[in-house]
């Protein structure tokens, strides 16, 4: 019998805190803005890379290392949203668009990147599912190893806060912050995701709730985001 996902490796950045425990204390009082861990992506790479990329790729490749995952599952409401913009902008000034930069606006430009630098033929996913999407990511982790119980998947949940004039539209309290995962098949007592009834929306990105989650002793983490409600439990023997 299955008993949900373990997490094998795991690394969390924001720009306030690299301990997703402290994370939502610190944005609430937040004084300091550290930059991206990025020192494990080649510079040829980094120099053309936007923050958010650079988010995403620097923390797979940190927990990834030298033994890259089977599956890929990159998972961002957003996206590059800020390169679109800049796209749109110069597309109204009537100027000549960046190559460079259209072939990185892409949704999956940070799952390709990835691949290129880690030399990776994994197949991979890139997910964009409003307020859940990270839960919908590991989802998508969840049954690829249903599927394949010895594989191992990396799961890379990140965002930025969308540029000034799509803010009013915007009903959430938008963070930076970027979180990986490798999963795999836990032999016992590990993490299950169920759909609930949906309660009080949480407006904060849920990624680093739950990493904070997983450190503490709590035996479930309930959210709702997007209208849908989500319940991660620590599985028992």
């Amino acid at each position: 019998m299955q008993s949900g996902l373990e997490i094998l490796s795991w690394s969390f950045w924001s720009p306030e805190t690299r301990d997703p425990a402290k994370w939502a204390a610190a944005i609430a009082d937040a004084t300091t803005a550290a930059p991206v861990p990025d020192r494990s992506i080649p510079p040829l790479h980094r120099r053309r890379m936007s923050t958010l990329s650079k988010m995403a790729v620097g923390l797979a490749l940190e927990v990834t290392g030298a033994e890259p995952a089977d599956f890929l599952v990159f998972c961002s409401q957003h996206g590059e949203l800020k390169r679109t913009q800049e796209l749109l902008k110069s597309i109204v000034a009537g100027t000549e668009l960046s190559p460079a930069g259209f072939s990185q606006s892409v949704h999956n430009a940070s799952a390709g990147l990835y691949t290129i630098i880690q030399s990776s033929r994994a197949p991979a996913t890139s997910l964009a599912a409003g307020a859940g999407t990270f839960a919908y990511g590991w989802l998508e982790a969840e049954a690829h190893v249903a599927e394949q119980p010895g594989k191992r998947v990396l799961l890379v949940s990140y965002d930025e806060p969308v540029p000034d004039e799509y803010r009013p539209y915007s009903k959430q309290t938008e963070r930076a912050h970027a979180l990986a995962l490798v999963l795999g098949a836990a032999q016992r007592d590990g993490l299950t995701l169920v759909s609930s009834a949906a309660r009080e929306e949480e407006r904060r990105p849920i990624a680093p709730l739950f990493m904070a989650w997983v450190l503490s002793a709590a035996p479930a983490f309930e959210v709702t985001a997007g209208g849908q409600g989500w319940v991660w439990r620590r599985a028992g023997p």
